[in-house]
């Protein structure tokens, strides 16, 4: 059996990442600060994955792993040593340390290296300044999607969506995963921006419209029409940017379709203000909102619901959301002009902001 060695047991980590390695037979060897859910991991050595959509839900049980912490390095460059595969889920700004540890190793084996990260080309933006040891070390960038909602309990049982989709870039020599109905190898840079723009962007979108609406979770505005229209009319003008983005003429529904099912599960419990939070990154420069916008306006293409959303970011104060006021006071306060030609750093700031989004 091959060995992974995967940084990160939390949700995502147990609940996606560890799943798809022991279903490509792998042993999963995960590595944690926690030092309770370390001990968790080694006492119990299993535990069970509840996928679940509107219509039913999969029960299956991860078995053959253990954990390390973190701070025991002896042990930790043992299983690095062996690893066949090195992955993480522990948020893109530990990756570059992780990757690292990893490049010192003075080692022959042949190794693949995966950040399953929310981040561009989180792989191999954080290693490419890193000299590694083992020329045999392949680092391959990933595009990761799937919903696991904040859990409930404290065993090492995870509930999550069933939907899940890992895509792996196309160009890599190394297959470390199958291809499977969740994993695939494709153009990198066209998927990030799909789930970007269309998924990320859209989730944005419908939570601010949402909070303006004073519901609380995500699936609770899709029950009403105005949230399933305010979702088609945000996705339609999203697929024409990262159509034109692409310059390709793709027909989206069957995805775009997908994604509101999945985000009316309210089996997810999927929170308006979690999704709101960290605002100052999410409406920043070249992210989610900001980047499909530009390209909409450069072609003078309908932006009717950026627009919505931009009156209610600044029409109200949503002081319960993480990160709000200070977005608020750094940027929403010094007015529209000045948030699109300094917060956006617009070159080529014109009019037609103004006059598509209001000054």
């Amino acid at each position: 059996m091959k060995l992974a060695v995967h940084f990160g047991a939390g949700n995502i980590g147990r609940g996606f990442i560890a799943p798809i390695l022991f279903e490509n037979d792998y042993e999963v060897i995960f590595i944690d600060v926690n030092k309770e859910l370390v001990n968790l991991i080694n006492s119990e050595k299993s535990y069970r994955v509840t996928s679940i959509n509107a219509n039913s839900s999969d029960i299956n049980i991860v078995s053959n792993i253990t954990a390390i912490d973190l701070a025991s390095t002896g042990e930790l460059k043992a299983a690095l040593l062996d690893a066949d595969m090195i992955s993480t889920s522990v948020g893109p700004k530990f990756v570059k340390d992780i990757y690292q540890k990893v490049a010192e190793l003075d080692n022959d084996r042949n190794q693949i290296f995966v950040a399953f990260e929310n981040m561009y080309r989180a792989s191999s933006t954080s290693s490419n300044k890193v000299d590694k040891l083992n020329s045999n070390l392949e680092v391959i960038d990933a595009v990761v999607d799937k919903i696991v909602p904040p859990q409930i309990t404290q065993s090492l049982s995870v509930t999550v969506e069933k939907y899940g989709s890992i895509i792996l870039d196309e160009d890599s020599e190394g297959r470390p995963l199958k291809k499977s109905d969740v994993v695939n190898y494709k153009n990198y840079d066209n998927e990030f921006y799909k789930k970007l723009w269309l998924l990320n962007g859209l989730h944005l979108q419908l939570a601010y419209f949402a909070k303006s609406n004073n519901i609380n979770f995500i699936h609770e505005i899709l029950d009403k029409d105005v949230g399933v229209a305010f979702a088609k009319e945000t996705v339609s003008q999203l697929s024409t940017a990262f159509n034109l983005f692409t310059n390709q003429d793709l027909d989206h529904e069957s995805f775009t379709n997908l994604i509101i099912e999945r985000f009316s599960l309210s089996l997810i419990k999927d929170e308006v203000n979690r999704i709101c939070r960290n605002p100052e990154i999410k409406f920043s420069k070249d992210e989610r909102f900001e980047y499909p916008l530009r390209t909409l306006i450069a072609n003078n293409s309908d932006v009717s619901s950026f627009k919505e959303i931009l009156d209610i970011i600044f029409e109200n104060s949503f002081s319960d959301i993480d990160g709000y006021d200070q977005f608020r006071k750094d940027h929403i306060s010094i007015g529209r002009e000045k948030f699109y030609k300094e917060f956006w750093e617009l070159e080529d700031y014109s009019d037609r902001y103004i006059e598509k989004l209001g000054g």
